[in-house]
């Protein structure tokens, strides 16, 4: 199985590769820059199919986070898929779920850097007491799109965001 596998990526690669690599090329270093591409991009992809919307961000180096989907949701069961930030606001329900069909909702999430701190005591005389700490903040970029009917109807991009934002109150790792 794990060589079925290793020939469809090696396959892929040479038959998607120059085009791949092209495209990641295009893709600013700066996470907002980042951010108005992949805009510009899944702006100008409105109305096109699930398939060619998946594979474009996942081109992109993004990774599926959450994944759900439902036929006339309400907004309890919309709000039971919301994570700390990455939620649909009570507009956004209305205008997006409101009219009813059937929905398909994907949040992507790609690792853009690491910020490491250290945290530690210091008494009156200016000695450090018990030993220091040190946190890995992961910082990543997140897109959520929306398809109704299958085909791209609404999406969102953050820039940047940390672990917590996108727990929704789940165990993550620091």
């Amino acid at each position: 199985m794990k060589s079925v596998r290793l020939l469809t990526i090696i396959a892929a690669a040479l038959v998607l590769g120059p085009a791949a690599r092209a495209q990641e090329a295009d893709i600013p270093k700066k996470p907002k820059d980042a951010a108005k591409f992949y805009e510009a991009t899944l702006q100008g992809m409105m109305g096109q199919p699930f398939g060619k919307v998946i594979s474009t961000i996942e081109d992109w180096k993004f990774q599926a986070l959450v994944a759900w989907e439902a036929v006339d949701p309400t907004d309890k069961e919309v709000a039971s898929h919301d994570r700390n930030k990455i939620k649909f606001s009570k507009k956004e329900m209305a205008e997006i779920f409101g009219p009813g069909g059937a929905f398909k909702v994907v949040v992507y999430n790609k690792l853009i850097k690491t910020e490491t701190t250290t945290m530690g005591t210091v008494d009156s005389m200016g000695m450090g007491g018990g030993k220091d700490t040190t946190l890995v903040v992961e910082k990543y970029a997140v897109i959520r799109v929306v398809f109704k009917d299958n085909v791209l109807s609404v999406f969102k991009v953050w820039p940047s965001m940390d672990q917590a934002g996108m727990s929704g109150g789940m165990m993550y790792r620091r």
